[in-house]
């Protein structure tokens, strides 16, 4: 009874981590690609904060926007499965906000990662 609960758990987990890999390759690849442009904006006097700002932003935005699919894509599966199987499946609002949750904070951890590079990007250096 026990071992499906906590394959569930360690699959979740194993989710989480991938999601984190693959929304910090997103942000760190952007970041890489707009370091000139973030130079720039350092040699004008803005300060890391706001670049960290920016950076969440960006990650906030990915996860709502991934999460919005994500859900619909979902929901849809969960009604197939139900009337397939004549069990009662249903997304639910608190999962649908608890998986919300965990995909923002998800992103929010790939933005602090990917932040690295920025802050570390020196205006004399780019140029």
């Amino acid at each position: 009874m026990l071992l499906p609960v906590v394959l569930s758990l360690v699959g979740t987990a194993i989710g989480f981590v991938v999601g984190i890999v693959i929304v910090y390759q997103i942000l760190y690849t952007d970041v890489a690609n707009h370091l000139p442009e973030y130079a720039t904006l350092k040699a004008m006097g803005y300060k890391d904060r706001y670049f960290v700002i920016l950076v969440f932003q960006e990650a906030i935005i990915l996860a709502v926007l991934g999460f919005l699919p994500g859900y619909l894509i979902a929901t849809g599966l969960y009604s197939l499965a139900a009337g397939a199987t004549a069990l009662p499946l249903a997304m639910t609002g608190s999962r649908a906000t608890t998986v919300l949750i965990l995909t923002v904070i998800m992103c929010c951890v790939s933005g602090g990662v990917a932040v690295k590079k920025l802050s570390a990007a020196d205006p004399a250096d780019i140029f």
